[in-house]
């Protein structure tokens, strides 16, 4: 179980059990549409059910969750600020919070993407979305933020981790499972 006190490690570790999880129970999902696999979509949810189910009863795991303390008015989302200083309403595609307007509340965020996306303005936008989510002086305050390449093969999946804006180290790394 985590706590808004989880240390970095103990969230990494949880991550890694959620991930194992999705390779053991879902392998079919990674092999499925010529070896393309199925929609991100479908695997980012199977993820977040492995983490609502060990996260505990104290945190919401949602998906594409359209609601934001700044953006209650109008279609929902959160207001991120793009690079090009237009602001935008994005859905994150799994949120660890508390479903309160209370953004001392927000835990972790997680942006994906799969090994066959190598759309480059997708990954900024989500690396800019993890930036501004994780300020700890900004609009949504979440500890950290996860931009995972989910691969096809377990052990070539990557990911940086967010705090307080920037990543934690410079290019993703691979996730080590361990055995």
């Amino acid at each position: 179980m985590i706590s808004m006190d989880s240390s970095i490690d103990e969230i990494k570790e949880l991550v890694k059990s959620c991930l194992n999880e999705l390779y053991r129970l879902d392998e079919e999902l990674f092999r499925r549409n010529r070896g393309k696999g199925v929609s991100e979509r479908s695997i980012v949810f199977r993820f977040a059910h492995y983490l609502q189910n060990r996260i505990g009863s104290d945190f919401f795991v949602d998906c594409d969750f359209n609601s934001s303390k700044e953006g209650e008015e109008g279609t929902g989302g959160k207001p991120i600020l793009n690079q090009d200083r237009t602001k935008t309403k994005r859905f994150i595609d799994v949120i660890v919070h508390k479903r309160e307007l209370n953004n001392d509340n927000n835990l972790v965020c997680f942006e994906f993407k799969k090994w066959n996306n190598t759309n480059r303005k997708e990954i900024e936008k989500d690396r800019n979305n993890l930036h501004k989510l994780t300020l700890k002086q900004g609009k949504f305050g979440y500890s950290y933020g996860f931009h995972i390449t989910i691969h096809k093969v377990k052990s070539e999946s990557k990911w940086t981790i967010y705090e307080n804006g920037d990543p934690i180290q410079p290019e993703q790394e691979k996730i080590i499972f361990g055995n």
